[in-house]
């Protein structure tokens, strides 16, 4: 009598090993959710520190370009006005809302970031050349005030989620170290 095995798995072996595969995939599908997540928000951080840094960088160009001191007039902590070489007016503002805002000529204000943190940002500071501060009136810089201004200091503090982003910076306008406009230049 010749005696026939059967070879192969038994049920509890399939479910075993169903089991484990389940389990395995699981994991797997943890961790690249994970990694996943973590590139997104990474991703996300970068996209905030970016629009970030062209706004203010934006600021600190034009600022660099004022034509003269006297065209701070009526600026003060959240508002900042100018004036180029060509005579094109340029004006940033900080809104309680959280907004920066910036306006060529007299049209419109077009946001440059919504992440702005009042309670954390000084904004705009005017200096004399005694390296003083000029504090502005209510209704912003005089014109005596404004023609004083010798620098201006910025200081933005951003906020996303739990990302905070501050930038300072001096600005001394490239036209300013020429001296005043003499009465034959007009």
């Amino acid at each position: 009598m010749i005696r026939v095995t059967q070879k192969g798995f038994t049920f509890i072996e399939m479910i075993l090993v169903i089991v484990a595969v389940g389990i395995i995939g699981s994991m797997a599908a943890t961790m690249l959710f994970q990694g996943s997540d973590i590139f997104v928000q990474e991703t996300n951080r970068q996209g905030f520190v970016s629009k970030s840094r062209a706004a203010f960088w934006k600021l600190f160009r034009e600022a660099q370009g004022q034509s003269s001191s006297a065209n701070y007039y009526q600026s003060n902590s959240t508002d900042l006005n100018l004036k180029d070489g060509n005579g094109a007016l340029k004006d940033f503002q900080l809104e309680t809302s959280g907004n920066f805002n910036f306006r060529l000529g007299t049209g419109n204000y077009y946001p440059l970031s919504t992440s702005i943190e009042n309670n954390l940002t000084d904004g705009f500071s005017f200096i004399n050349s005694s390296y003083g501060n000029i504090q502005p009136a209510a209704g912003g810089l005089t014109l005596s005030e404004a023609q004083a201004v010798h620098m201006t200091k910025v200081d933005l503090t951003f906020v996303d989620d739990k990302d905070t982003l501050s930038l300072s910076t001096w600005i001394y306008p490239q036209n300013f170290r020429f001296g005043h406009k003499m009465s034959y230049h007009e």
